[in-house]
C-alpha cells in the first residue's frame, strides 16, 4: 500500500501547486491527497489495535514498555493530526504544519526510556551492526577513492582531460566488483572488533547451562552442590559474586557465603520475604524489595522452586563488566535456576536419608550396646550354671555310685532271695539309679565341652554287642511304659568300628531311651524298633518309634544345647534337653552323621550313619561355641 501511496504521490492531481502567501507556503492538495489521508489514518488505527493485541497478550514484566510505546504513538499521532491535519482544514493554511515534526521527540523520548528502562529493544545489538556496517561501508569507500581517484587517475591514467579515460572506467569497474565481493570479509572483521568492544562478557548461553548441569549432577550433598554451582555462574557470566541460599520453613540450612560471610536471622527473614518471582534491582515496581535488595547488595533475585516445594534463592551481585543484565542473562540464569530447583530437592532428599540413616544407625548402636551387655551378662550366667552343674554332678556322682551298687548287689541277691515283688521295685529302683547316672554323665559331658575338654577315645568297638547290651538294659524300662521294644539286627558279624565305646553306648542308650518316653501307647500300644544294618562303607543305626514326632518349626532346633519341642514338654516335664545335643557332638566328632525324621503325631525316626573307616577328630583342644551348637 505505501508503494502505491508512493506512486499516487508523484501524479499531478495529488499536489496541485505551492502557493506563497504572507511568507507562508500553502500547499495545494488535489483529490488524489485524500487518498493519502485515509491510508494514514487507516495506519495509525490499524498500528494502535496492534500495539494494543500486543499489551493484551504481553507478560506483565512487558506491558510497561508496551504502555510507554503506545503513549508515544498517541501523543505523537494526535499533536500531529490537530498541527498537519486538522488546523490546515480549518484554516486553510498550513502554517501550523511546520510544527507537527516536533512532536515526532515525544516518541523518541518515550520510546528511548522504555529502551533503557525495561530494556524494550538489546539497544547494543543495534549499535554493534551499526557499527559493523558504517565502518565497513568506510572502508569500502576510502579505499574506492583511494584507488580510483589517487592511484588510477593521478599516476596511471592521468591525461589531464576532465573526461575519465575509458581504461580507468574499466578499471574503476573492476575495482567496484572487486570490493563488493570484499564486503563480507570486512563486515565480519568490524563485526568480530564491535563484539570485543560490546560485547567482552558475551558467553554462549546453552553451553554455559551445560556446563553448570554436568556440575549439579556431580554433587549431591547439599554443600558441595551450591558452592559448585555457585562458582560455576560466576565463572561462565563474569558475575562479581553469586549465592545460593537454601532455606525450609524460614530458617536457613545452607549460605554459600559468596556476598555475605554471614546472614543474621532478620537478613534471613528479609531474604524471604524477596517472593516468588524473579526480581531485578531496576525494576520499579517493587521499591520496597529493590531497597531490600540495595541493602544487602543484591542486583537479581531469583527464586528456586520446583511444582511442590519452595527451596530459597539465588542472589547475584552487579556482573564484572558494569554494565546490567540483559533479556539474555536472564533467561539464561532463570533455566540455571529451574535445574539448580530440582538438584536441591535431590540433594535436601538426600540428606533426609542420610539425617535417617545416622539416627538409625545411632539407634543401632545403642541397641548394639544394650545387647552385648545382656550377652555378657547372659554369659556370665551361662558360666555360672555351668559351673554349678559342673559341682554338682560330681557331688551327686559318688553317692548315686554307692547306691546303685547296694540296689544291684540286692537285685542279684548277695543280701538274699528276693520275692517277686520286691525284685520288681529293685529293679525300678536300679532303673532310676541307672537314669539318674546317665544324666550326671551328660552333665559332665557338657561341662567338659565347656572347658574345651572334651576328647574322643577311640577303641576297637562291637556295636552289635553295644547296642543288644543297652536293650537288655532298656527293657525293664518299656516294660513299664508299655511300650514294644524290639530289634532288627540284619548283621551276623560286623568288623569292629574305631568308637570311643561310652560316648557311643550313651549315644545309643539316649535315643532308645527317648524313643520309649516319647511314644505314648495308643491303641495298638507304644512300638520302639532298634535296626543295626550295613549298607555300601557305612553301618546304619536306627531308633523307630511311633510316638508324638516332632514339630516342623521346632525341627531345625532340635540338636541345639538346653532345646526341647513344645509337645516334648508336656509328655515329659523333667528332661533337660543335653541328650540330642551330646548325640549330634559324639556322633559327628567320630565322623559320622545323623539320621533324622519325624512326622508330628505319626512317629520319629533318629539314629546316625557310621563309615566303616571313620576319621576320628583329633584336634581336641579347640573349645567348641555350645551356645549356638553344631553349625554342620
Amino acid at each position: 500500500m505505501a508503494i502505491i501511496i508512493g506512486i499516487v504521490s508523484l501524479l499531478p492531481n495529488f499536489i496541485t501547486g505551492v502557493e506563497i502567501k504572507n511568507q507562508v507556503s500553502n500547499v495545494k492538495t488535489g483529490d488524489l491527497y485524500n487518498l493519502f489521508l485515509v491510508y494514514f489514518v487507516a495506519a495509525i488505527v490499524i498500528s494502535m489495535v496492534i500495539i494494543i493485541f500486543s499489551f493484551k497478550r504481553s507478560s506483565k514484566k512487558d506491558r510497561p514498555r508496551v504502555v510507554f510505546l503506545i503513549s508515544g504513538i498517541l501523543i505523537m499521532t494526535v499533536l500531529a493530526s490537530i498541527t498537519n491535519l486538522i488546523l490546515p482544514l480549518i484554516t486553510g493554511n498550513n502554517y501550523y504544519a511546520k510544527f507537527g515534526s516536533l512532536f515526532t521527540l515525544f516518541f523518541v523520548a518515550l520510546t528511548a526510556y522504555a529502551i533503557i528502562k525495561h530494556s524494550l529493544f538489546d539497544i547494543r545489538a543495534v549499535v554493534v551492526r551499526s557499527f559493523a556496517y558504517i565502518f565497513s561501508i568506510m572502508t569500502i569507500a576510502i579505499v574506492y577513492a583511494f584507488i580510483a581517484f589517487g592511484v588510477l587517475g593521478r599516476f596511471i591514467f592521468s591525461s589531464g582531460n576532465v573526461q575519465v579515460p575509458l581504461q580507468q572506467q574499466f578499471a574503476n569497474t573492476i575495482l567496484a566488483v572487486a570490493l563488493a565481493f570484499s564486503f563480507q570479509p570486512i563486515r565480519r572483521f568490524f563485526e568480530r572488533v564491535s563484539n570485543r568492544i560490546f560485547y567482552r562478557d558475551r558467553y554462549d548461553a546453552q553451553a554455559v547451562i551445560d556446563d553448570i548441569g554436568r556440575a549439579m549432577a556431580s554433587e549431591i550433598k547439599i554443600n558441595l552442590l551450591c558452592n559448585k554451582v555457585a562458582s560455576e555462574i560466576m565463572n561462565k557470566l563474569n558475575i562479581s559474586a553469586a549465592d545460593i541460599v537454601v532455606l525450609q520453613k524460614n530458617e536457613l540450612i545452607y549460605f554459600t557465603k559468596n556476598i555475605k560471610a554471614k546472614l543474621n536471622e532478620n537478613e534471613i527473614k528479609d531474604i524471604y520475604e524477596l517472593g516468588n518471582r524473579t526480581i531485578y534491582i531496576d525494576d520499579t515496581n517493587s521499591s520496597s524489595k529493590i531497597k531490600l535488595m540495595r541493602s544487602l547488595n543484591i542486583s537479581l533475585s531469583v527464586p528456586l522452586r520446583t511444582k511442590n516445594s519452595f527451596l530459597g534463592y539465588l542472589i547475584l551481585t552487579e556482573k564484572q563488566s558494569g554494565s546490567t543484565y540483559n533479556s539474555q542473562d536472564i533467561k539464561t540464569i532463570k533455566i540455571i535456576s529451574n535445574e539448580l530447583s530440582v538438584a536441591l530437592e535431590n540433594a535436601k532428599a538426600f540428606m533426609e536419608i542420610q539425617n535417617f540413616n545416622e539416627t538409625l544407625q545411632d539407634r543401632i548402636n545403642k541397641a548394639t550396646k544394650s545387647l552385648q551387655k545382656a550377652n555378657a551378662q547372659l554369659k556370665e550366667l551361662d558360666e555360672a550354671k555351668d559351673e554349678f552343674i559342673s559341682m554338682a554332678s560330681h557331688q551327686l556322682r559318688t553317692p548315686l555310685t554307692t547306691v546303685k551298687g547296694y540296689v544291684s548287689m540286692l537285685d542279684e541277691g548277695d543280701f538274699g532271695k528276693l520275692t517277686n515283688e520286691q525284685k520288681q521295685s529293685v529293679d525300678l529302683a536300679l532303673d532310676g539309679s541307672n537314669r539318674m547316672a546317665r544324666l550326671i554323665d551328660d552333665l559332665l559331658n557338657v561341662s567338659r565341652m565347656e572347658a574345651g575338654k572334651f576328647y574322643i577315645e577311640p577303641t576297637k568297638v562291637d556295636l552289635i554287642k553295644l547296642v543288644q547290651e543297652e536293650l537288655n538294659l532298656l527293657q525293664t524300662m518299656a516294660k513299664s511304659k508299655k511300650v514294644s521294644l524290639s530289634a532288627k539286627l540284619h548283621i551276623n558279624k560286623l568288623h569292629a568300628l574305631n568308637l570311643d565305646e561310652n560316648k557311643t553306648r550313651q549315644v545309643v542308650m539316649n535315643l532308645i531311651d527317648n524313643a520309649i518316653h516319647y511314644s505314648e501307647p495308643p491303641k495298638g500300644g507304644g512300638r520302639v524298633e532298634v535296626s543295626l544294618a550295613e549298607k555300601e562303607s557305612e553301618v546304619i543305626f536306627k531308633v523307630i518309634d511311633n510316638g508324638i514326632g516332632v514339630p516342623k518349626d521346632q525341627q531345625s532346633k532340635l540338636f541345639t544345647k538346653m532345646f526341647r519341642a513344645r509337645n516334648a514338654k508336656e509328655i515329659r516335664p523333667d528332661g533337660t534337653g543335653l541328650g540330642l545335643f551330646l548325640v549330634k557332638r559324639v556322633v559327628e566328632d567320630q565322623g559320622g552323621r545323623l539320621i533324622f525324621e519325624s512326622k508330628p503325631g505319626k512317629g520319629s525316626v533318629f539314629g546316625f550313619a557310621m563309615p566303616i573307616h571313620n576319621k576320628i577328630k583329633i584336634d581336641n583342644t579347640a573349645k567348641r561355641n555350645l551356645n549356638k551348637g553344631s553349625s554342620k
